[in-house]
């Protein structure tokens, strides 16, 4: 059985325009992501990637904020030579993601720690070995169209114009 590990380390750069209660922005960063199996096997390293999408920040109070939007995330996972493979092997896996997380802030300092679900659709996946790399979309039982997960992130807001947020997901379907 499966089950999917992703470190997400985002450092989000996020430009923001005041309506009312709502903010919205661009998110550009920088993604982690491994992926864990139950099973034995050779270990997986972390694959690199990027992140890109909107953001939108809803104020519910004074001490919480609504954080949603839609972004691509890359994903997946590698494993080398060294660990006992005949090839190295990549995995990257293509999300858009939705996550809806609650910001609480500490004091007026612009920290803040967040929490919540996201809901990702595969985009596409692909497999990457001897320097070859295969489609993996074509057969629908390579992986699962849709993971769900667990957000935990922390964010330091610089003069209500940039957003630099940290964060760790961790999906709890079996992909």
């Amino acid at each position: 059985m499966k089950k999917l590990f992703t470190i997400l380390t985002v450092v989000a750069l996020t430009t923001t325009m005041s309506f009312a209660q709502a903010q919205f922005g661009a998110k550009a960063g920088l993604n982690i992501a491994a992926v864990g199996s139950s099973e034995d096997g050779a270990p997986e390293d972390a694959r690199m990637g990027m992140q890109l999408g909107g953001i939108a920040m809803f104020d519910l109070s004074d001490a919480v904020q609504l954080r949603t939007g839609l972004t691509y995330s890359q994903k997946g996972a590698s494993m080398a030579k060294e660990s006992g493979m005949e090839t190295d092997l990549v995995f990257a896996l293509d999300y858009l993601e939705v996550p809806i997380d609650f910001a609480f802030m500490l004091g007026d300092g612009g920290f803040s720690l967040s929490a919540g679900p996201y809901l990702a659709f595969l985009m596409g996946a692909n497999a990457k070995y001897d320097g070859e790399s295969e489609n993996m979309n074509e057969d629908d039982d390579n992986f699962n169209g849709m993971d769900f997960g667990l957000n935990l992130g922390t964010s330091f807001l610089i003069n209500e114009q940039i957003l630099i947020d940290a964060r760790y997901g961790m999906g709890l379907m079996d992909i």
